[in-house]
């Protein structure tokens, strides 16, 4: 017979074998039927959250793979293949190694040797992946595959040169579900980005254990003249420097650690301005009206309406500063809607503009608006959580962060607001 031990203030003390299965399972199943009522914001950011969590739980195997790696990249060099927005998101990036070429699957290859590493990214299209490992796999460089853990092509790969960074997503990672059937709000690109940047902050450490300096990009934005950035372009290690070796997984964990922070924060303080935007969008929607997004940076940009992204933006446009103020001086209407995906300024100036036409504007940067723009009622501040640095790994002894966070949390802004705007 089961027992509970109560203490004299009606806790539970002990509970025997059986009655501990009983309450577990009731656990279980609570828990469970939270997470599956639970809004498109919340699905969307414990999607990012988990894959973050099985990251941090391959530490061990991204610094192996990362030792293998620098070994090779001492006399190689590093390509970046497969899904457009992550090639984009670590090509010429801040924060970002400075060497990383583009390789393009739809034609002939390069001549690839032993010493070359390709970081293969892939969203789980039909056949795409298995084409690709097919290229890649003939070819004596090394490949690393960045894919959801469940994707068919990688179950029976037998290329000897291909190495494999499990994601912890569905393979078509999509969280809404229209009446139609229809799939939209994937998670792939956030996700897979993160995995790409986790695997570099290992290899940044392989490479100080071997006392070689892999060159980082600084953002133009702070670049006065580009003047570091001309000295960099193209450059795989730092001549003249010879950094303290690094012990392995410590800065894959600092950097996933970094990632799993912001999410957190942006689920715990944002996610009531996160539905309140989508409800704007709705209500755009019924009345009409535009909807417009302005998506800035390497990855947001990119993904905008591709596979699983939503069909009820108007418009979309690119400008800032004088640019993005007359474009919406000239287009925007009362009741319209401006959604911004920003960098580092907070566009307070643009935003302005806008209201003063009547339109509500979402915002996402990294600088708060000033005081008179965050009393406007028609303007709604988001906060994406990353740096206004945004690289957030620290690399002691050289001038410039690594690792950016701008594209993963941008990015998974903008899809909370469109599944809770889109979901039934």
């Amino acid at each position: 017979m089961s027992m509970v031990a109560w203490d004299s203030g009606d806790n539970i003390m002990s509970v025997e074998y059986p009655a501990r299965l009983l309450l577990g399972a009731m656990m279980w199943a609570c828990l469970t039927s939270i997470t599956a009522t639970a809004g498109p914001v919340a699905r969307y950011i414990e999607v990012q959250l988990r894959a973050v969590r099985s990251l941090e739980a391959q530490i061990d195997a991204l610094a192996d793979l990362a030792d293998e790696s620098a070994s090779r990249l001492l006399a190689g060099g590093l390509f970046l293949a497969g899904e457009k927005g992550i090639v984009l998101e670590l090509t010429c990036r801040a924060g970002g190694p400075c060497a990383t070429k583009r390789l393009a699957l739809d034609k002939p290859l390069p001549a690839l040797g032993a010493n070359d590493i390709v970081l293969l990214s892939d969203y789980g299209a039909p056949g795409t992946l298995d084409a690709a490992l097919g290229k890649l796999g003939s070819t004596p460089a090394l490949a690393i595959v960045f894919a959801s853990k469940e994707s068919p092509a990688l179950r029976n790969c037998a290329h000897a040169n291909v190495r494999i960074v499990p994601v912890d997503i569905a393979p078509d990672s999509c969280v809404v579900t229209l009446p139609t059937g229809e799939r939209l709000i994937p998670a792939a690109a956030p996700a897979i980005a993160v995995a790409q940047w986790a695997y570099t902050a290992e290899l940044l450490a392989a490479c100080r254990r071997r006392r070689k300096q892999l060159a980082i990009y600084l953002s133009v934005h702070l670049d006065e003249g580009r003047r570091r950035f001309k000295r960099t372009k193209g450059l795989l290690f730092e001549p003249d420097m010879q950094p303290e070796p690094v012990p392995r997984g410590e800065y894959g964990r600092a950097f996933l650690a970094a990632v799993r922070e912001s999410l957190e924060a942006v689920r715990r303080e944002e996610a009531g301005r996160i539905r309140k935007a989508a409800g704007w969008l709705r209500e755009a929607m019924a009345a009409h009206g535009q909807i417009v997004r302005n998506l800035h940076g390497h990855l947001p940009p990119t993904e905008a309406g591709i596979r699983g992204d939503v069909s009820f933006f108007t418009q979309t446009t690119r400008g800032t500063g004088e640019k993005g103020e007359k474009w919406i001086c000239d287009r925007l209407h009362e009741d319209d809607v401006y959604l911004f995906v920003g960098y580092q300024l907070n566009e307070d100036a643009m935003a302005a503009a806008a209201n003063a036409l009547g339109a509500r504007t979402i915002f996402m940067t990294s600088s708060a608006p000033g005081a008179e723009q965050a009393r406007n009622p028609r303007h709604l501040y988001i906060n994406p959580h990353w740096p206004l640095t945004d690289a957030c790994l620290e690399l002691p002894g050289y001038d410039v962060k690594a690792c950016p966070l701008s594209g993963i949390m941008g990015l998974t802004c903008y899809y909370a607001i469109c599944g809770e705007a889109a979901s039934p």
